[in-house]
């Protein structure tokens, strides 16, 4: 491959599964300094890659036909698809992209010409690893490394001052507590979040904020309602930037398996993270990638081949995990941290 090859690559889902392309991104970059990197996403999760210093531009996708006009505009020489779905292979497709790599996973797979059998199904490996491993196939080294995501210092600024606005101060200790999961998987009892949050009141001298998107604000509410404690809620609406600058004020993040999840990881935030047993959902997979500390908890017993709430005799099998258990690993991060400090 040339070293100033015009490189596109494509994730088009979700803010997580966006996130997880970033060591990839970063890989490539080192590999082909001279190359020029341009990623094609979706607009919800475009705030993910603003500012990454390894890319030279981002591509908004739209109305299949005015993509398809960027990107034969683009005149790029090789498409990585991280993630094929119908409308992506069409594109890349019909751009005329002369090397088009991707997993040979689904049928139209059929239109990239550089396929890469990976079974990511079978949950060998992390979701960031599978997409180390295309680019590897470029000649970029695949060795796992972290997620990133770049914020600028008004960015920071900003997010203080939404922190102030809700009464924190910025000596504060924030412990972010994210009980939604946006339907990505299931929950962690909402009455679990509460318990653990008024437990990490009791015991530490740190301030519990409870994050959401606007959507999830009676479910806030509601967490709220069952504490003893009084947390800080986030009730305003926030770009996914400025969400983000938010989060890396924390010094935990206690959530769900979900798309903040993996930001907070990429900022290395310390995580506690509650993750449904079923297999499609495993943290083998979809878990926290990163450096910082990061606590997993899934409840006992065989994973399920997928989640059938009707007829599941343990359903709600995410009660299983309890909040001492909870709370034991959130206490054994904070004395690190805090012990540290």
């Amino acid at each position: 491959m040339d070293e100033r090859t015009r490189i596109l690559l494509v994730r088009t889902d979700r803010i997580g599964d966006v996130t997880l392309t970033t060591p990839a991104v970063s890989a490539l970059k080192k590999k082909y300094p001279l190359a020029s990197l341009t990623f094609l996403t979706s607009a919800y999760a475009r705030g993910v890659l603003e500012n990454n210093g390894d890319l030279d531009g981002i591509i908004t996708e739209r109305g299949f036909f005015s993509t398809l006009g960027e990107l034969r505009r683009g005149k790029f020489g090789v498409a990585v698809v991280f993630f094929v779905n119908l409308k992506v292979a069409l594109l890349v497709f019909l751009a005329g992209i002369p090397v088009r790599l991707g997993p040979a996973s689904k049928l139209w797979s059929v239109f990239l010409n550089r396929r890469v059998t990976q079974r990511r199904s079978g949950i060998k490996k992390h979701e960031a690893d599978y997409n180390l491993d295309l680019v590897k196939e470029l000649g970029a080294d695949a060795a796992p490394r972290g997620a990133s995501i770049t914020l600028t210092p008004a960015e920071r600024t900003e997010a203080s001052a939404v922190l102030s606005r809700l009464g924190l101060p910025g000596t504060a200790f924030i412990v972010a507590v994210h009980p939604g999961s946006g339907g990505s998987a299931l929950n962690w009892p909402k009455e679990n979040f509460a318990a653990l949050a008024d437990r990490l009141l009791e015991n530490f001298p740190v301030k519990v904020l409870l994050t959401g998107s606007p959507a999830e604000t009676p479910l806030l509410e509601e967490v709220a309602s069952r504490m003893k404690g009084k947390p800080f809620i986030l009730r305003e609406a926030l770009t996914l930037r400025l969400f983000t600058g938010l989060i890396s004020r924390c010094g935990l993040f206690v959530t769900n398996s979900t798309g903040p999840l993996h930001l907070a990881a990429a900022l290395r935030v310390p995580t506690l993270s509650f993750f449904p047993p079923i297999k499609a959902c495993s943290p083998v997979r979809w878990g926290p990638y990163g450096g910082s500390p990061a606590k997993v908890l899934v409840p006992p017993g065989e994973a399920c081949p997928r989640c059938d709430r009707e007829h599941c005799a343990r359903y709600n099998c995410m009660a299983a995990i309890t909040p001492d258990l909870a709370f034991a690993e959130a206490a054994g991060i904070l004395r690190q941290i805090l012990h540290a400090r």
